[in-house]
């Protein structure tokens, strides 16, 4: 009880100070004491539980809010008076609560998301530093904690949004803010100068998780913002545009990915400014990421499936990623499927498949256009790509033999007549006598 005892007399200042601002009465800091007392109680016994520090940490939380609460409705917000000890102590407490159950617990995974997401959410920014470095050093193997870190680096001041947790470290801690209930669609402070150490945090990821779509995935995302970052940085500060310069005519690729940046590296960078902007790093980084993946082998990632799953999901990102190098990162990737298609089997089915219908869904990107994903044609373009492809499976399925066509087309051709069934165009080009 010593420890209990130690505890509580370290909270002494905080409810004297609650209590003369007028925010708890004298019964209710009575109550916070029992209170405290029991959930301390619980952490000093034999057998110790995480669930005993949540338990507390959420208390502590609920009674921050009910402060803040009170705070407002006495019209402290209008003209606050200076900090005292009352004034971050319960964050403060909920966050040693968290730190103690780290250090108890640090094998559990789940202990250091809540304790990391918690700091996030309260702007503790050299906090969340610090938790993700010592959660690196007890699980350097989870990939969560590497996309984590590369967020933390990219948006320094946001809070990690709520679906970058995953389920398994969900603890029931309520926010401590009601404005950070829709943290998910709030504007996040992109930082270009985070690029660096958030390449690094990568890296150093995939050299010990090589087969991890996630990190693989994250990684080329980062090169690719990185360059639009860059030329979109070059824009406004004024560096004068392609526009008015000749263009290149020996260059061999989309002339509009080279707008922006001229001159930014000197003359003796140029040649590197091309290549960056044309995308050949991010050529760079999607190529080990295909070689790394092979189709079919086993992954990383605990939730993730197969390779062939990894390039639809890369080829379903760059449809939509707001980047004038789509259609070049998409041709690598192709160019990739279509040896695998070379192969046969069940893997060369899905990658032909990828093949044959990519008319419907690849557009060249435009910057005043959002583009959503799924079928971008319309009206006789789209009767006529449909045709085109019912051709094609009927081909591939006459010099095809064995089941694995039929397996890869069929739930294909399923979905598109579930979402094509009340198009009018189809139906009456389906319905022609």
């Amino acid at each position: 009880m010593e420890k209990v005892q130690f505890q509580l007399e370290a909270t002494l200042p905080e409810l004297k100070d609650l209590y003369e601002k007028g925010l708890f009465t004298k019964t209710e800091i009575n109550q916070i004491t029992r209170r405290r007392t029991a959930l301390e109680t619980a952490l000093v016994r034999r057998v110790t539980r995480k669930e005993d520090f949540f338990r507390y940490a959420e208390y502590e939380i609920n009674l921050e809010r009910l402060r803040r609460v009170r705070w407002k409705r006495l019209k402290y917000d209008l003209n606050p008076p200076p900090p005292s000890a009352s004034s971050y102590s319960l964050p403060r407490r909920t966050l040693y609560i968290l730190k103690r159950a780290t250090i108890k617990f640090p094998s559990d995974l789940a202990v250091w998301l809540a304790y990391i997401e918690y700091a996030s959410r309260e702007r503790m920014h050299k906090v969340v530093t610090k938790g993700l470095n010592s959660a690196l050093q007890h699980h350097p193997l989870s990939s969560t904690l590497y996309l984590l870190s590369t967020y933390h680096h990219l948006h320094p001041t946001s809070p990690f949004p709520r679906s970058s947790i995953p389920s398994a470290s969900t603890l029931t801690l309520p926010t401590s803010t009601e404005a950070d209930e829709d943290d998910d669609d709030a504007p996040s402070g992109f930082s270009l100068e985070g690029t660096t150490p958030a390449r690094t945090t990568l890296l150093l990821g995939l050299r010990l998780l090589p087969r991890s779509h996630e990190l693989w995935r994250e990684y080329i995302k980062l090169e690719l913002g990185w360059v639009e970052a860059l030329r979109r940085r070059w824009r406004v500060l004024g560096i004068k545009l392609a526009e008015e310069v000749p263009r290149d005519s020996a260059f061999e690729g989309d002339s509009e990915a080279l707008i922006g940046g001229e001159g930014a590296f000197g003359p003796e960078g140029e040649d590197a400014r091309k290549a960056i902007l044309a995308g050949q790093l991010v050529v760079e980084a999607i190529k080990p990421a295909l070689e790394a993946i092979q189709p079919g082998t086993d992954t990383d990632d605990v939730d993730s499936e197969d390779g062939m799953a990894f390039r639809q999901g890369l080829v379903q990102m760059l449809r939509t990623y707001p980047s004038p190098l789509r259609t070049k990162c998409l041709e690598a990737i192709y160019e990739e499927l279509g040896r695998i298609a070379d192969r046969g089997e069940q893997q060369g089915a899905k990658a032909r498949l990828v093949l044959v219908t990519k008319a419907l869904y690849d557009q060249a990107y435009d910057p005043d256009r959002k583009d959503q994903g799924g079928v971008v044609l319309e009206g006789v373009e789209l009767v006529e790509e449909y045709g085109r492809i019912a051709k094609e499976i009927r081909k591939i399925a006459k010099s095809m033999t064995g089941p694995d066509w039929g397996d890869a087309v069929g739930p294909w051709l399923v979905e598109q007549i579930k979402q094509n069934v009340e198009n009018t165009d189809l139906v009456s080009f389906v319905n022609l006598p």
